[in-house]
Protein backbone atom coordinates (compact mmCIF):
# COMPACT_ATOMS: atom_id res chain seq x y z
CA UNK A 1 0.00 0.00 0.00
CA UNK A 2 3.00 2.30 0.89
CA UNK A 3 4.70 1.30 -2.56
CA UNK A 4 1.89 2.22 -4.51
CA UNK A 5 1.02 5.58 -2.45
CA UNK A 6 4.66 6.68 -3.29
CA UNK A 7 4.10 5.93 -7.07
CA UNK A 8 1.28 8.16 -6.89
CA UNK A 9 2.74 10.83 -5.45
CA UNK A 10 5.94 10.75 -7.58
CA UNK A 11 3.59 10.61 -10.84
CA UNK A 12 1.65 13.49 -9.86
CA UNK A 13 5.22 15.37 -9.02
CA UNK A 14 6.55 14.05 -12.62
CA UNK A 15 3.50 15.06 -14.46
CA UNK A 16 3.43 18.60 -12.55
CA UNK A 17 7.11 19.50 -13.10
CA UNK A 18 5.93 18.32 -17.19
CA UNK A 19 3.09 21.03 -17.74
CA UNK A 20 5.02 23.52 -15.66
CA UNK A 21 8.06 23.01 -18.44
CA UNK A 22 5.75 23.01 -20.85
CA UNK A 23 3.49 26.13 -19.83
CA UNK A 24 7.02 28.60 -19.17
CA UNK A 25 6.97 31.29 -21.43
CA UNK A 26 10.00 30.62 -23.86
CA UNK A 27 11.14 33.38 -26.28
CA UNK A 28 13.33 32.86 -29.34
CA UNK A 29 17.20 33.85 -28.69
CA UNK A 30 17.76 36.79 -26.75
CA UNK A 31 14.23 38.04 -26.55
CA UNK A 32 12.56 39.19 -23.17
CA UNK A 33 9.05 39.34 -23.75
CA UNK A 34 8.47 42.33 -20.93
CA UNK A 35 10.53 44.13 -23.60
CA UNK A 36 8.50 43.31 -26.22
CA UNK A 37 6.62 46.71 -26.82
CA UNK A 38 3.42 46.79 -30.17
CA UNK A 39 2.31 50.22 -31.01
CA UNK A 40 -1.53 50.50 -32.85
CA UNK A 41 -1.84 52.82 -35.77
CA UNK A 42 -5.18 53.22 -38.21
CA UNK A 43 -5.91 54.77 -41.56
CA UNK A 44 -7.58 56.46 -41.92
CA UNK A 45 -6.14 58.34 -38.01
CA UNK A 46 -9.60 58.65 -36.96
CA UNK A 47 -11.75 55.44 -37.11
CA UNK A 48 -15.31 55.85 -37.84
CA UNK A 49 -18.14 53.37 -36.95
CA UNK A 50 -19.54 50.96 -40.26
CA UNK A 51 -16.38 51.83 -42.27
CA UNK A 52 -13.31 49.81 -42.80
CA UNK A 53 -10.32 50.67 -41.26
CA UNK A 54 -6.93 49.48 -41.45
CA UNK A 55 -4.97 48.59 -38.58
CA UNK A 56 -1.16 48.70 -38.68
CA UNK A 57 1.36 47.18 -35.60
CA UNK A 58 4.85 47.31 -35.33
CA UNK A 59 6.94 46.15 -31.88
CA UNK A 60 10.27 47.64 -30.60
CA UNK A 61 12.17 45.26 -28.09
CA UNK A 62 12.66 42.75 -30.92
CA UNK A 63 12.80 41.89 -34.21
CA UNK A 64 10.40 40.35 -36.17
CA UNK A 65 9.55 39.28 -39.56
CA UNK A 66 7.00 37.32 -41.87
CA UNK A 67 7.61 34.19 -39.90
CA UNK A 68 5.82 35.95 -36.69
CA UNK A 69 2.18 35.55 -36.89
CA UNK A 70 0.01 38.31 -35.26
CA UNK A 71 -3.52 38.77 -34.55
CA UNK A 72 -5.89 41.46 -33.94
CA UNK A 73 -8.39 40.09 -31.12
CA UNK A 74 -11.19 43.01 -31.16
CA UNK A 75 -13.94 42.58 -28.20
CA UNK A 76 -17.52 43.99 -29.83
CA UNK A 77 -20.62 43.41 -27.16
CA UNK A 78 -18.42 40.62 -25.56
CA UNK A 79 -17.53 38.65 -28.15
CA UNK A 80 -14.35 37.89 -29.89
CA UNK A 81 -13.30 38.62 -33.33
CA UNK A 82 -10.64 37.47 -34.55
CA UNK A 83 -8.47 39.21 -37.74
CA UNK A 84 -5.28 37.83 -38.75
CA UNK A 85 -2.71 40.50 -39.77
CA UNK A 86 -0.51 40.20 -42.96
CA UNK A 87 3.03 40.89 -42.62
CA UNK A 88 3.52 44.12 -44.63
CA UNK A 89 7.51 45.06 -44.38
CA UNK A 90 9.63 46.86 -42.29
CA UNK A 91 8.37 45.37 -39.27
CA UNK A 92 4.69 45.79 -40.03
CA UNK A 93 1.54 44.06 -39.88
CA UNK A 94 -1.87 45.21 -40.87
CA UNK A 95 -5.46 43.75 -41.21
CA UNK A 96 -8.76 45.25 -41.49
CA UNK A 97 -11.82 45.23 -39.58
CA UNK A 98 -15.19 46.90 -39.45
CA UNK A 99 -16.01 48.48 -35.96
CA UNK A 100 -20.02 47.80 -35.65
CA UNK A 101 -20.88 50.95 -33.76
CA UNK A 102 -19.20 53.53 -31.72
CA UNK A 103 -17.51 53.26 -28.68
CA UNK A 104 -14.31 52.97 -27.26
CA UNK A 105 -13.16 49.16 -28.02
CA UNK A 106 -10.61 46.78 -26.47
CA UNK A 107 -7.76 45.45 -29.16
CA UNK A 108 -5.16 42.61 -28.01
CA UNK A 109 -2.73 42.51 -30.43
CA UNK A 110 -1.30 38.56 -30.25
CA UNK A 111 2.13 38.01 -31.86
CA UNK A 112 3.42 34.55 -32.08
CA UNK A 113 7.06 33.38 -33.12
CA UNK A 114 8.55 30.10 -32.26
CA UNK A 115 7.77 29.89 -28.57
CA UNK A 116 7.11 33.07 -27.62
CA UNK A 117 3.73 34.62 -27.53
CA UNK A 118 3.27 38.36 -26.62
CA UNK A 119 0.22 40.03 -25.95
CA UNK A 120 -0.66 43.60 -25.88
CA UNK A 121 -4.10 45.47 -25.36
CA UNK A 122 -4.37 48.67 -26.64
CA UNK A 123 -8.04 50.87 -26.73
CA UNK A 124 -9.39 52.41 -29.76
CA UNK A 125 -11.86 55.16 -29.57
CA UNK A 126 -14.42 54.54 -32.89
CA UNK A 127 -16.52 57.70 -33.62
CA UNK A 128 -19.59 58.16 -35.64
Amino acid sequence: MKLKLFISKMSLIVLVLFVMAGCSEQAPAGVDPMDVEAKLDTNPDIVMAGEQVEMTTSFTGADFTETAEVQFDIRVDGKVKLVEAAYTGNGQFTGSFTFPKKGIYDVYIHLYEDELHVTKKKLLEVKE
